[in-house]
């Protein structure tokens, strides 16, 4: 097996046959491997830097937690994933993934990491993993899109410049400094970048921002090359006569752009950096290069292009190494979060690779989530992509215990999460705070169940709260803030993965009175809640250290500080500690983006989310099949931890959420609001008037249509238009209180279009602000509603397949976004045939009289009709059971 040696003959190091075990090091010591390995990495030779990492596996050498952490967040975007997954997994798993050596010959080893236990060395493998693959893929996509669009059209969109002049900036720090070209004729004249318009106008474009990676190239204009002669290309080789003493550029290949479309790829200069100042007139930027000269790189024809969200990649790599890392006593913690939660993270994974990829390869195949239009719904059949061989890490023999940091199985967890908090987070033996849930509980009307969940919130390490739609999340969250700001748990920081979960917890603070913060991007934040924003403490004319002070004495001052998953881990939340912590909408958090807020001194933790609904988004397919699609507030119910489920409804029509009560949550959800305060809007002959339910099948022949990217139905998108028209012209109804939602993106643009014709307003008008009629994918409308909702699920084929439409969660949220109606178009024959979601339903609205043209059975219209909100705080009960098949496979 090839390795690399370090030759003293010429300095060079290159790869060396035989047996790896038996190579010398030659006197290169561990920080040179380091930094070796660290400038192939930055190279995007991910490949060349592996074969350096099982050399030093064979030599017996280590590199830290911490350095390697640095270097994967460091990897470039141009980097293939295959590369990059190999680098970690030989740094990480070692000889598993080598060779065929077995476990009893000399050259078997683990990587390079030195881990405190198995169970830290298997999670922290395990998330780096997954955090590569999606950065890669996403990575790779944005390369594809710069390849494949134009580069006028990647300017209009805000995401790209072109003709850039290149200089070194006059700024410290060593930065280049792209600017627009000034005219000969005008040269005071100030040209603004068009990836930097956004910034100043609200076009909701995204444009370019302080912080944002991007690629930084100059093209030649091809010229056609004569062939080289027959002289083979070295592969997967460093040059011979490279050197360790000089930078990374002058012993690897350098690197080549995309071929350009229809024309002989060409040498460029290319080069990835990261945006660091934006001044005020906007036409230059100062970015600071991950490599190169600044002083050689100058001229014009230069380019910029968005790459790649690094910001949101690094925070949590680092917040993964901070959480997993143990705190030494002699030294500062570089985390002062609760090391219990280290343990209850990591807990189980010491078991063997294989018992983990069983149990990972049930949780994926139970989930069937998947609404990518390419692959329309996971395999069933596929298995998570785990290596063949058990991993075998290193562990620190000599590793000091520390409390926390001790591995524990995973049915500990539960009694884990329960120990009760005192207002130092250490365990107490009781939580004395009934007259502050007895408070908090008059002052917010909460009922019964919203009760039990604060009361356990207050009292617990870690909670999970389990909230149906409609059933008042945010209402609860926000007072279970203002029961730790009572009890003196404060400030808590509040976050979500999305910014209209945490706009909308901005809302309810502010309006119960609490000192709330808002951090983000200003575009990013709703408009009537920009006073809460974290810019309004700076006074005017304030230097900048001022306004940096100012800023941080409003966080320190606050009550609780708003902010997304990854906004939390910027450096200016760096020096404070929240003990509280509470994440929104946790079910659509994935693992990794849910260990950044608790990285930040978390003593407490609640999560509120619902995993009977959509799961996290993920780009990378391979990701998906390896569990990131697996929200740590889904993990922890498979360990056994309880939810407290908040069991009455107040959005819908009692009979609108009458079936997901039965289907999804066992008919524990009650309904809270008469249906005489839902009445059916008025434009629409309903089958039974007083029950706003309705289902209107297309033809027979109405079959979709396969563009082999994402599905589309016309048939269904007129039956849609001539509903909407009749809603519109009845005048009960205005068109921001109608929303339109289908599973395919092709179908959403195919309505959109046919709205555009006929005069719909479909987004926001920029005079008035008044909203149009939404058009939407299922994933847009999570944590949504609307007044009435009309669902065209588009599939109609002889195979009587719906694919991902079939998922139990998305016709959950399908079903559940509407207060006054829904209205469902779709073809009979094809969604009667699924067992699991959309034929139940469709059994269930045929015998209750609510199809269209069908009549039903009197018995199940009389009942149907008797729906009736529940009596307010009543004891949870269950509803009269479902006919035979109405509860989907899977809810049983």
């Amino acid at each position: 097996m090839a390795r690399y040696r370090f030759e003293t003959a010429n300095g060079t190091f290159k790869r060396h046959p035989g047996d790896p075990a038996t190579v010398c090091p030659m006197g290169i010591d561990e920080t040179t491997y380091y930094k070796l390995v660290a400038a192939l990495v930055k190279e995007t030779h991910a490949d060349h830097a592996s074969e350096v990492a099982r050399a030093m596996a064979a030599f017996g050498l280590k590199m830290s937690v911490k350095r390697f952490t640095e270097v994967i967040a460091a990897i470039p975007c141009r980097t293939r994933a295959k590369e990059a997954l190999a680098f970690v997994d030989a740094c990480c798993r070692g000889a598993d993934l080598v060779g065929e050596e077995t476990a009893s010959t000399s050259s078997s080893t683990g990587g390079v990491l030195e881990f405190g236990d198995l169970a830290t060395a298997a999670y922290y493998t395990k998330n780096v993993r997954l955090l590569v693959m999606e950065f890669c893929e996403e990575s790779n996509q944005i390369m594809e899109r710069i390849k494949k669009r134009s580069p006028k059209s990647l300017e209009q969109a805000g995401t790209c410049s072109l003709n850039l002049v290149a200089k070194p900036s006059k700024l410290k720090g060593g930065r280049l400094c792209l600017s627009t070209p000034t005219s000969a004729d005008a040269p005071n004249v100030i040209t603004r970048m068009a990836c930097l318009k956004s910034l100043e106008s609200n076009d909701g474009k995204r444009g370019v921002q302080v912080g944002d990676s991007i690629l930084v190239r100059r093209y030649q204009p091809p010229v056609a090359q004569e062939e080289p002669e027959s002289e083979p290309e070295p592969v997967n080789q460093i040059a011979a006569n490279s050197s360790l003493k000089v930078t990374a550029a002058a012993f690897v290949p350098r690197p080549k752009a995309p071929k350009p479309l229809a024309a002989p790829e060409t040498p460029v200069e290319e080069y990835e950096g990261v945006i660091e100042i934006v001044p005020y007139t906007l036409n230059e930027l100062h970015i600071k290069l991950d490599h190169g000269d600044v002083q050689q790189l100058s001229g014009d024809d230069w380019r910029i292009d968005r790459l790649a969200n690094r910001i949101t990649y690094t925070r949590q790599i680092e917040s993964l190494y901070e959480l997993l890392e143990p705190n030494d006593p002699t030294k500062k913690a570089i985390c002062n979060t609760n090391p219990v939660f280290r343990q209850i993270l990591t807990a189980g994974f010491q078991r063997p690779a294989k018992d983990l990829a069983d149990e990972l390869a049930a949780a994926i195949g139970s989930l069937n989530v998947r609404g990518d239009d390419k692959t329309d719904g996971i395999d069933q059949s596929g298995a998570p992509p785990l290596a063949a061989k058990e991993p075998r890490f290193n562990v620190c023999e000599t590793q000091p215990w520390l409390p926390g940091c001790e591995m524990v199985e995973r049915d500990v967890v539960p009694t884990l999460c329960q120990g009760t908090i005192n207002p130092t987070g250490d365990l107490s033996l009781a939580g004395p705070y009934d007259r502050v849930v007895d408070s908090v509980t008059r002052i917010h009307s909460l009922n019964t169940s919203q009760r039990d969940a604060m009361k356990a919130a207050l009292e617990r390490r870690l909670t999970l709260i389990q909230g149906p739609p409609g059933t008042g999340k945010t209402h609860t969250s926000v007072a279970i803030v203002r029961g730790m700001l009572e009890i003196g748990h404060g400030p808590v920081l509040c976050t979500s993965d999305s910014n209209t979960a945490v706009d909308n917890m901005v809302e309810g603070l502010a309006k119960a009175g609490v000192n709330v913060i808002r951090l983000g991007r200003p575009e990013a934040v709703r408009p009537d809640l920009a006073r809460y924003q974290i810019e309004n403490a700076i006074p005017p004319g304030a230097t900048k250290h001022e306004a940096y002070e100012a800023q941080l004495r409003a966080v320190r001052y606050a009550q609780a500080v708003c902010a997304t998953c990854s906004g939390s881990g910027s450096d200016f939340l760096d020096r404070i500690n929240f003990s509280a912590v509470m994440l929104d909408e946790a079910s659509q958090v994935t693992e990794p983006m849910a260990l950044v807020p608790l990285a930040n001194g978390c003593q407490q933790l609640v999560l509120v989310g619902d995993h009977k609904q959509l799961p996290p988004t993920v780009v990378s397919r391979e990701a998906e099949l390896a569990g990131m699609t697996l929200s740590l507030f889904d993990r922890l119910i498979r360990a056994g931890v309880k939810p407290y489920l908040l069991d009455t409804q107040f959005r819908m029509h009692p009979a609108i959420s009458y079936f997901p009560s039965l289907s999804f949550y066992k008919g524990l959800v009650k309904s809270g609001t008469p249906a005489a305060e839902r009445p059916a809007p008025k434009g629409f002959a309903w089958p039974i008037p007083s029950v706003p339910i309705a289902f209107c099948p297309s033809p027979q022949d109405a079959m979709e249509t396969n563009d082999n990217m994402s599905y589309s139905n016309k048939v269904e998108a007129e039956q849609v238009m001539k509903i909407l028209t009749d809603l519109l012209q009845a005048k009960e109804l205005r068109e921001c209180n109608i929303g339109i939602v289908t599973p395919y993106a092709s179908q959403v643009r195919l309505i959109r279009s046919m709205l555009r014709a006929r005069g719909v307003r479909t987004g926001v008008d920029r005079e008035t602000g008044e909203a149009g009629v939404e058009v939407s994918s299922v994933d847009g409308y999570q944590g949504r509603e609307k007044e009435l909702m009309i669902v065209s699920t588009v599939r109609a084929n002889n195979l009587n397949t719906i694919g991902f439409v079939a998922d139990a969660r998305r016709c959950n949220v399908t079903l559940t976004r509407a207060r006054r109606g829904v209205i469902v178009v779709g073809h009979a024959s094809t969604l009667s045939r699924d067992r699991r979601t959309w034929g139940p339903w469709v059994q269930w609205v045929q015998k209750s009289g609510l199809t269209l043209g069908v009549k039903g059975r009197r018995e199940d219209i009389e009942a149907v009709r008797a729906i009736e909100a529940d009596v307010q705080n009543a004891p949870a009960r269950r509803l009269v059971p479902p006919p035979r098949g109405l509860v989907p496979r899977g809810m049983r």
